[in-house]
């Protein structure tokens, strides 16, 4: 404490030095000067001596902790007395030890010590002292590293003397009350004694374990206790010795039955593994990959399996010998003959395994990929019936009709070449099974039959579609055929369309008409009619509606047109009222042309049905436009025919007869008036009257 307030000091003597008196008083110079040399070296030397301090104090600590660990190893290590003495020193080493953590103390106090006198070292610079301090640190880590080691152990040792006296407790006891029972059972009849002595081997134990725990105590215990041990197991010794020489022999039947059944267990184990093993290198095999598969397990299993049973064989064959020696000799001859039959088994086993598993392995490689071909091949034949089935149920656009036509023949090119690779991979696979000597009771029929069933339906798949590409052909046949047909019969309707809405001279009109009409060919409308019935075959059911429509109003569109035109040819020669009369009927509320109306409402709702990108869905519209085209033409030709100069003409005529007839009407009722009625004349004057009347 007196050198850490140097500072204070210090500045105390700094107040002196500088008044050079204490208190008004003044002070000596050569004294002043004395205290100032001797304040110069105690403060130049403090920090040193402060850390040589420190250095000291924890030395002291740490050799105090170790010289506390040699006693107490030393109250430790001592001969040990009853078991209650040898628990207190447990407990006494567990509270100094692990309660209150002892070894981290020393361990913390010397890591303290080690950089404390680290410091020192570097502060005091002396050789010397350098020295003799890395001597004191080296020679406590060796003390403390062997007395560690010795104090650690202690434990273990007092925790072994008192599993012995546990031990030897128990076995004592036990063993005292069965020789009291074990003596007494001496006097009884034969079956008893062999009953009651059938667990000898299991007291056999206890004794042995009775022994080597009182040995141990007498080794490790003081020389009062060793001597009372050693008398009674003198004792009891003495007593276990004259009981055996009498019951041995129960000792040794009852381990001779222990034996028969270990023999009896093993043997049946042994044999149940060589007949297991052999069926499964033996019997036949269909050839796939799933079988080969699982046959590499099971022969990988008895690889795993051999050295256990061998070993179990070594082990069953010294005990066969062991109870043959005490065995009669047919009983002997029996248990050899057995062993015999197992060895015999077991080396087939190894001499066959081995060949069969590494053929197995050899032969799942080209299976696993033959496998993955017959997968792959059957994947592309399902995209080729999913693609057909599309094509056939659906319709679609060319555009998407080409798309589906090349993932078919990029599936079909697929198929035949996996085909080829299945044949080469099968007479691979057929080949390593035939020429293979341990694999002759394999049977291949399963394999060859897979390998058909892909040519068939290799060739099913040929023939479907080459079918369906026939099909499809004949049916591009038939559209086209349609096509033209209807593209031929349109061209001929819109000519006709054409030429009703030109205007001018009606005779010059009449002349054009009347030429092209002469030349129109009903062979037109028979071969579109025609190309449409053999469509209809071809077409779904659904679809099959929709064109019968089609035609229908083109048929109906080409009647109506057929009489507009008959109706103009007719004008000059009929008359345009009679003309008028028949056009009024044909164009009536039931004529053709509101059949027309109906069915193209039909027409709309059936086209909304259809796929967006059907063509056919287009066809509504058109038809629309055909039949108000259709609608206007029967418009003109009405106003036409009212129009007609041989209509005026008739007009005119019948006017002028009806003028001159009510003219002739009127003279004679004027003359009637003029004449005298009489009964002569009163039926012509009364129907004059009545006609007038009329009028």
């Amino acid at each position: 404490d007196l050198l850490q307030n140097t500072d204070a000091h210090k500045r105390a003597f700094h107040e002196i030095y500088q008044t050079r008196s204490v208190n008004g008083i003044p002070m000596p110079p050569d004294q002043l000067e004395d205290m100032a040399e001797r304040f110069h070296f105690v403060s130049s030397t403090s920090e040193l001596h402060l850390m040589k301090m420190e250095f000291l104090e924890l030395k002291y600590r740490l050799l105090s902790l170790l010289v506390l660990a040699e006693s107490k190893l030393k109250s430790w290590i001592i001969k040990y007395g009853r078991r209650e003495s040898v628990e207190l020193l447990l407990q006494s080493y567990i509270s100094f030890i692990e309660n209150s953590k002892f070894f981290e103390q020393y361990e913390v106090t010397y890591q303290i010590l080690k950089q404390t006198a680290e410091m020192y070292i570097k502060a005091d610079g002396s050789v010397e002292e350098a020295e003799n301090v890395m001597k004191f640190m080296n020679e406590t880590t060796a003390q403390w590293r062997n007395l560690s080691v010795e104090v650690r152990s202690v434990r273990s040792m007092l925790e072994e003397v008192l599993s012995n006296w546990d031990r030897y407790g128990d076995t004592v006891a036990s063993l005292q009350a069965w020789l009291e029972d074990a003596e007494k059972m001496l006097s009884q009849s034969e079956n008893a004694k062999k009953d009651f002595f059938r667990n000898l081997p299991h007291w056999i134990q206890q004794h042995t374990a009775m022994n080597d725990a009182g040995n141990f105590l007498i080794e490790t215990c003081d020389e009062m206790v060793s001597r009372d041990l050693k008398q009674q197991l003198l004792l009891l010794n003495g007593r276990w010795r004259e009981l055996f020489m009498e019951v041995r022999q129960y000792a040794r039947a009852d381990e001779m039955d222990r034996m028969k059944k270990e023999y009896t267990d093993y043997t049946t184990t042994l044999s149940g593994f060589a007949t297991e093993a052999h069926r499964k290198l033996s019997e036949p095999l269909e050839v796939s990959l799933i079988n080969v598969k699982l046959l590499i397990q099971d022969l990988e299993d008895i690889e795993k399996r051999v050295p256990v049973m061998d070993a179990q064989y070594k082990m069953v064959t010294k005990t066969a010998h062991l109870i043959a020696k005490e065995s009669p000799q047919e009983e002997a001859n029996e248990m050899f003959t057995t062993m015999s039959k197992l060895k015999e088994q077991l080396s087939k086993v190894k001499e066959c395994y081995s060949p069969l598993l590494s053929e197995a392995q050899q032969l799942s490689v080209p299976l696993e990929e033959l496998e993955t071909q017959i997968t792959s091949f059957y994947d592309s034949l399902g995209k080729i019936n999913e693609i057909i089935s599309v094509l056939e149920h659906e319709a679609q656009s060319s555009s998407l009709f080409k798309q589906k036509h090349q993932e078919l023949l990029a599936c079909q090119e697929s198929c035949k070449k996996t085909l080829t690779l299945i044949e080469k991979g099968s007479q691979s696979v057929q080949k390593l099974v035939t020429l293979s000597p341990v694999l002759k009771h394999w049977d291949h029929t399963k394999l060859q039959r897979q390998i058909a069933d892909v040519r068939h339906a290799f060739q099913n798949m040929i023939k479907k579609t080459g079918e369906w590409k026939k099909h499809v052909e004949a049916n591009s046949r038939l559209m086209k055929k349609f096509e033209e047909s209807r593209a031929e019969l349109e061209k001929v309707l819109r000519v006709a369309q054409e030429g009703l809405e030109e205007k001018g001279d009606p005779e010059e009109l009449l002349r054009k008409h009347t030429e092209f009409f002469s030349q129109l060919d009903q062979r037109v409308l028979n071969a579109f009619l025609k190309a449409c019935d053999e469509l209809t075959d071809i077409l779904p059911e659904q679809e099959q509606q929709g064109l019968q429509e089609a035609v229908r109003k083109l048929h109906k569109q080409w009647k109506c047109r057929a009489e507009l035109e008959r109706e103009t040819k007719l004008v000059p020669q009929e008359g345009s009222e009679k003309i008028i009369k028949e056009h009024r009927v044909f164009f009536g509320d039931k004529g053709p042309h509101h059949l027309c109306e109906k069915r193209l409402q039909l027409i709309e709702e059936l086209c909304v049905k259809l796929p967006v990108r059907d063509p056919v869905r287009d066809t509504s519209g058109a038809c629309h436009t055909a039949l108000r085209e259709l609608r206007a033409s029967i418009d003109r030709t009405y106003a036409m025919l009212v129009d007609d100069p041989d209509k005026w003409k008739g007009y005119t005529g019948r006017f002028s007869e009806f003028s001159s007839w009510v003219s002739a009407k009127e003279a004679r009722l004027k003359k009637i008036k003029d004449e005298a009625i009489d009964t002569a004349n009163h039926d012509e004057v009364k129907h004059v009257v009545d006609v007038s009347s009329e009028l």
